[in-house]
């Protein structure tokens, strides 16, 4: 049951990176602190409690909140708060605040449904079923003095009485945002000052007119750089061309300062100190600042895997093998075959009309395993071939950064770059499945990518308790061939072949990934009854792939043809550049027609320019990507940036300072997913000094570590929406937690850490993981060979 405390009683503070602590409320207490704004505000953060979450074997309504909640309108009255110093004579006499400002938000929620509103289609709980976070802003009648100490009391924090020493240069303000993983010495550098303060709204910076930053050394405080802090963006510039999905059309809804210190290239650990204002999180400036996220980022994929227990000395994360015929407990015989394509489906995908067909397919069972779970669930799609795709290009564009050995996975050691290990992991998948079905007579040559029991069972088992994947003993199915997936494993099987080419090694485990390709590409061609966009994609893919291994000019005519209908200015999207990105990069056997090599390269360049360059010079922190790109499925946690890497490596030889730009424009869109964002942290789990903590994703917790993994990178933020939500699983249902009311609250700010939730708190491996996994590769230096 939930644990509901008195109203009256004191809240939990906790600021800064405190998260809602194990304990009980007075043992929290010294956890409390108050925290610089700037040098007029001060700001308290104040967390209620936290929510209980069920276990495995549990059901997941077994689910509750303790709190201690905060009286918002006491807390909101300026008379009620006192703020004194005994170096500071201005506050000799104790003082108050002269206006006080407040934002709220849930940020931990329980999966409670306790009953049913069936007139509002919602549910109802009795009990708490969310805990909130408050930040309160103290407006003080006189500027904080460097050097002094201030006690600061307030009725609604009961005794407690919070101590603030000042000092700019050591005094950390949430108005200063930086990448807080590290910047390249040669790539452009920039902190920005904004805030966005509630009922408040943009924070006034007016002040920092002519105002100007230090960078200085963290161990010791001497000077590396200074400037003047310069006006970048007002609170309502636009940002996408979906301007309802965010206020105004912008995501920071504050007016936005900039401070630019790219000039700065000795590596080492800084500060950025701005008058007036206080200090950032330390700034680390390396030419190899970008490992740990590559690494981080990498090992999630790592840790998505399915048909292999995830065991020491890999991970700590340990869980055994779930979907393996061969291995899972109760799990031998349930995966079968059907004839029956994903791609003819209707409608609901597990509808009654596409079971029958699914069953009516049904061959016989498979023993084959190891593709990669999708995100917190645990089936395969066909899209999932996002994840070698990336990760090649990456290896290809920049074959230096990587190494063996470097990810700590199972491959370690095998004398190939371990990206490359983790790039084939799925290929070794796709060409298992497709032996299989040619050995049993089940398949003519092709493979069908959706696995999944969704057609016979959710992921609980039936009294409603919970389970890890490598407890799941459904019916699972392979969904038919399909010219789609087909084609997609011939695309990925020749590019893998370049890649092994390239690292100099042969295929570990003797594919002959040549092979596989040209008669992977011959199945789907033959077996192609529509253009269906995911089929024109990958079919323009798998030709360039295999015309540049082999020079077959079949290959290059049948690139052209599907790319026909792209002209110059088209914007490639999604799977769309890969066929033009593997021509324009070019390093095949033969020479590429002219004309082709030259409208390919137009297209890619203006495609890249349009996504790396014109879309970041119209955001305040310079991001790249999908102009038009709604706010979902990663737009405010993924660096959908590869068209900044292709393009500096397309241009590095006959233009430098065009791919120095590019490559800034890289920089310059981590950079935002790294920390300067509104929050202030990473959006990969584990990665850090600051990090989203909250994911969806049912193994890990039922991980016994009561955190997840490192390594997930979460949708993130949703899209504006008024509406209240139906339960703690819908995007919506935070909304009614919030103050000011959630119409105003701008995008990026509008994260709740409900791990209950799919649409913000689930991943993918496909849109967002392996997409991190590359970009933040690419921007690594050259690693020791």
């Amino acid at each position: 049951m939930s644990v509901r405390v008195s109203a009256s009683a004191s809240a939990l503070v906790l600021c800064g990176l405190l998260a809602a602590p194990a304990v009980s409320a007075q043992d929290a207490w010294p956890q409390c602190e108050a925290q610089v704004l700037t040098d007029s505000i001060v700001m308290v953060r104040v967390v209620e409690g936290r929510a209980l979450h069920h276990d495995r074997g549990q059901k997941r309504t077994e689910s509750s909140v303790e709190l201690v909640p905060l009286d918002v309108a006491q807390a909101s009255d300026a008379a009620t708060w006192q703020i004194s110093s005994d170096t500071d004579a201005a506050y000799a006499q104790a003082q108050v605040p002269s206006a006080i400002n407040r934002k709220t938000k849930g940020t931990d929620f329980a999966w409670m449904v306790q009953g049913w509103d069936n007139a509002n289609q919602r549910a109802k709980n009795h009990d708490p079923d969310h805990v909130k976070t408050h930040w309160l802003y103290l407006h003080l009648p006189s500027a904080l003095q460097a050097g002094a100490s201030y006690q600061i009391s307030g009725a609604a924090l009961g005794e407690r009485v919070l101590t603030l020493a000042y000092d700019p240069k050591t005094s950390r303000s949430e108005a200063v945002h930086v990448n807080v993983i590290g910047y390249v010495p040669d790539t452009a550098k920039f902190a920005y000052v904004y805030h966005w303060a509630g009922d408040l709204g943009s924070l006034d910076l007016s002040r920092l007119e002519g105002a100007q930053f230090q960078v200085i050394k963290a161990d010791g405080g001497a000077v590396a750089l200074e400037g003047s802090v310069q006006f970048r963006a007002p609170a309502d510039q636009v940002e996408t061309s979906q301007q309802g999905d965010t206020p105004n059309g912008n995501f920071l809804g504050a007016e936005v300062w900039e401070c630019d210190f790219s000039a700065l290239r000795e590596p080492g650990t800084y500060v950025v100190v701005v008058d007036g204002i206080g200090c950032s999180f330390p700034v680390h400036i390396g030419p190899d600042v970008y490992r740990e996220a590559f690494r981080t980022t990498a090992r999630g994929l790592y840790h998505n895997r399915s048909g292999i227990a995830l065991e020491e000395p890999y991970t700590t994360f340990t869980r055994p093998a779930p979907a393996n015929p061969k291995l899972t407990p109760g799990f031998a015989g349930k995966l079968v075959y059907t004839s029956s394509r994903w791609t003819d489906w209707k409608g609901k995908e597990t509808s009654a009309e596409n079971k029958a067909k699914v069953e009516a397919g049904i061959k016989g069972p498979l023993e084959v395993w190891g593709f990669y779970q999708d995100a917190g669930d645990w089936d395969s799609y066909y899209h999932h071939l996002n994840v070698p795709t990336t990760l090649l290009f990456t290896y290809e564009m920049a074959p230096k950064n990587f190494v063996d050995g470097e990810l700590n996975i199972p491959e370690s050691g095998n004398g190939v770059p371990d990206i490359l290990d983790e790039a084939a992991w799925l290929p070794r998948f796709c060409h298992r499945l497709r032996h299989e079905l040619l050995a049993k007579g089940y398949g003519t040559g092709g493979i069908g990518m959706r696995v999944c029991g969704d057609f016979y069972g959710g992921d609980e088992r039936a009294d409603g308790t919970t389970q890890g994947s490598w407890e799941d003993t459904r019916q699972y199915i392979a969904s038919g061939e399909d010219h789609c997936s087909t084609m997609r494993y011939a695309g990925v099987a020749a590019h893998l072949a370049f890649a092994l080419q390239k690292a100099g090694v042969d295929d570990p485990k003797g594919v002959d990934w040549m092979t596989e390709a040209r008669e992977s590409y011959a199945w789907a061609v033959a077996n192609a009854p529509d253009n269906r966009d995911e089929y024109r994609d990958a079919h323009a893919y798998a030709a360039a792939a295999l015309y540049r291994m082999t020079g077959d000019a079949a290959y290059e005519a049948d690139l052209a043809a599907a790319t026909s209908a792209w002209s110059v200015g088209h914007e490639l999207w999604w799977d769309q550049p890969y066929g033009p990105y593997v021509h324009s990069l070019g390093g095949g056997v033969a020479p590429k027609d002219a004309e082709l090599a030259e409208r390919l390269r137009a297209l890619v360049l203006r495609s890249c320019e349009i996504r790396a360059i014109e879309t970041p010079s119209k955001r305040a922190l310079r991001w790249g990507g999908g102009w038009s790109m709604p706010m979902l499925i990663g737009h405010q946690t993924t660096p959908w940036i590869m068209e900044g890497m292709v393009a500096s490596t397309l241009l590095s030889d006959s233009d430098p300072a065009a791919a120095q730009r590019y490559r800034d424009a890289v920089a310059t869109t981590c950079d935002y997913f790294l920390g300067t964002n509104s929050l202030n942290q990473t959006w990969v789990t584990g990665l850090g000094i600051r990090h989203v903590q909250q994911v969806f994703h049912m193994d890990a917790w039922y991980n016994g570590k009561g955190q997840p993994h490192p390594g997930v990178v979460p949708y993130g933020p949703w899209r504006d929406s008024d509406k209240l939500g139906s339960g703690p699983w819908d995007v919506k249902w935070p909304n009614k937690t919030v103050y000011p009311a959630i119409g105003q609250w701008p995008g990026n700010e509008r994260w709740f850490d409900n791990r209950n939730c799919p649409l913000s708190s689930e991943f993918t491996v496909h849109q967002t993981t392996c997409w991190s996994a590359a970009v933040y590769g690419w921007m690594c230096a050259p690693a020791p060979q």
